[in-house]
């Protein structure tokens, strides 16, 4: 027992004899957040020339007695199909600090806008595009091994009218066909809402295109929006061909000027501005059933 008593006391002893720990250090100071940079004024946004927008000339017709009315034919079963391309040009500029870099970048899009009618005047209106040629600086991006196996583009769906209105139904990707719909095919003379901006229409004239009488269709569209940290324009002009008697349009063609200014915060703290400039030229054909 005494032994017993002593190994207690002992204990006791040795375990009052240890120092407290140490207190833990204190937290790092928070590092105030800088003052968000002005955004740089947008670059001049100018309308394309018409005949940039459309190339090629066409054997022009007298204009009717009376105006034809413009309708899509979506009748039931009917099918349209169109082959797409896409030229992007774009010079971007980065800065930092006292850092900056800036470089070149181009892009080609292939892909194809596929009409399908309903029972209700209306058709399913489907859009597939993708990348087949990227470049920066003049040389070209690669593609991974692993990403050659995948899809690199865009799928959109929307629901067209016979009158030329949209509504859309999903997008998988960036693209939303609306907006290609509702500038490459506007149909509706005079101004109209694009989501969002504005787009006017015109009727230019009446020409012979392959074998269909079409009216020429003009258009100019604008695109704006402003955010606390971004900025953009967008301008347009579009040439369109609709054959009035099958009631489909033939081709069309835009070409479309864009800038963009944006800031963003990086986790070092330190703001990144980026400086966009784009001229992008798109353009569809009918695709004639074998």
């Amino acid at each position: 027992m005494r032994r017993a008593g002593i190994s207690l006391a002992l204990a006791l002893l040795l375990g009052c004899g240890k120092e407290p720990p140490p207190p833990a250090p204190p937290a790092p100071p928070v590092k105030p957040v800088p003052p968000e940079p002005p955004l740089p004024p947008l670059a001049e946004v100018r309308l394309r020339d018409w005949s940039d927008v459309e190339e090629e000339t066409f054997l022009q017709l007298p204009d009717p007695t009376s105006p034809p009315g413009l309708k899509w034919d979506f009748s039931s079963g009917k099918r349209y199909g169109y082959d797409f391309s896409e030229t992007l040009n774009q010079k971007i500029e980065r800065r930092a600090g006292d850092r900056k870099a800036s470089y070149g970048s181009r892009e080609k899009n292939r892909g194809v806008f596929e009409f399908a009618a309903g029972r209700d005047r209306t058709a399913l209106a489907m859009m597939k595009i993708q990348t087949v040629e990227a470049y920066i600086n003049d040389t070209a991006v690669p593609r991974d091994s692993e990403d050659k196996q995948k899809p690199q583009g865009s799928v959109s769906e929307c629901v067209v009218s016979e009158d030329g209105t949209t509504d859309e139904v999903k997008a998988k990707g960036l693209a939303d066909s609306r907006l290609y719909l509702q500038s490459l095919f506007s149909l509706q003379t005079g101004t109209h809402e694009l989501v969002p901006g504005r787009i006017s229409t015109r009727r230019a004239g009446y020409f012979k295109v392959g074998r269909y009488e079409c009216v020429r269709l003009e258009s100019e569209f604008e695109m704006a929006g402003e955010k606390p940290s971004e900025r953009h324009l967008l301008r347009g002009r579009v040439v369109s061909f609709f054959s009035f008697e099958e009631r489909k349009f033939i081709r069309a063609s835009a070409s479309v000027s864009s800038s963009t200014r944006a800031n963003a915060l990086a986790k070092e703290g330190i703001w990144s501005t980026s400086l966009m400039d784009a001229v992008t030229h798109y353009r569809v054909k009918f695709l004639e059933s074998p």
